[in-house]
């Protein structure tokens, strides 16, 4: 039986960053394997920042004639993201904050419909109303608590309040990401803090340009509070796989 880490390579595409602006990575070398997926993982963002994600071909691990592969990967500070929180300071009624949940089904992120929950002097969960009333962290509570209905709330989604942050987060790992944006006056009485945003960059290793041998990532335009790293898997192995078997087996005990 073959195993997965047989026929796959893991290896870090850029080291773990934070208090930094750029990075260019290691250039790996693609001719023992077909494909290779960068994974980049990314935290800290706030409103407005965004960053830069590339891959570049060169002819050698030094980066020589370094080429881009494709166009850039820009991540964006509430866009597709996979966890973040909410800090509520001092909230003002008609504050709002609007969630887009994109679910995973068969293969691919489909929209749903955008929810819009509106600060009020009162709660009201089938209005998607929170009460911003009382301190900040019943201001949380009242949030988490629309975002959590069962018929009102983000489906898919699970909101979780201590003190005056409400982390929102997938219910099932992997199963979909999120959109959030707060109301433009109210950045800084609703403040949102990407945890968690994910993007990938895949390399065919068959079209890379003639005499084009590596590949390696790059990111820019980062902010300096942010943090990120990246992984690189390559596979499809050019190599065989020795296989393995057991000539005998005993599970009498």
């Amino acid at each position: 039986m073959q195993k997965l880490h047989e026929g796959v390579k893991l290896d870090t595409g850029l080291y773990p960053m934070t208090n930094a602006t750029s990075q260019t990575g290691v250039y790996f070398p693609y001719d023992k394997y077909r494909q290779g997926v960068y994974h980049l993982m990314a935290s800290g963002m706030t409103d407005g920042q965004s960053l830069i994600f590339a891959v570049y071909e060169a002819t050698d691990k030094d980066g020589t004639g370094a080429a881009q592969l494709g166009a850039n990967v820009t991540l964006s500070q509430g866009t597709k993201i996979n966890k973040c929180q909410i800090t509520c300071a001092s909230v003002s009624v008609s504050d709002t904050v609007i969630i887009t949940m994109y679910k995973l089904e068969h293969g691919e992120l489909v929209a749903q419909t955008a929810l819009t929950f509106t600060a009020a002097a009162a709660e009201s969960l089938t209005n998607r109303q929170f009460n911003q009333a009382s301190t900040d962290a019943a201001c949380a509570t009242s949030l988490a608590a629309c975002i959590n209905h069962a018929t009102y709330g983000v489906s898919g989604m699970t909101a979780a309040a201590v003190d005056a942050v409400v982390t929102l987060s997938i219910t099932v790992p992997g199963d979909g990401v999120f959109d959030i944006t707060e109301l433009a006056a109210a950045v800084a009485r609703l403040v949102v803090v990407d945890l968690e945003q994910q993007a990938y960059f895949a390399v065919l290793a068959d079209e890379l340009t003639s005499g084009f041998t590596h590949a390696g990532a790059r990111v820019s335009s980062v902010d300096t509070n942010v943090e990120l790293a990246c992984s690189l898997l390559r596979s499809l192995p050019r190599y065989s796989v020795v296989g393995q078997s057991v000539a005998a087996y005993d599970d009498s005990e």
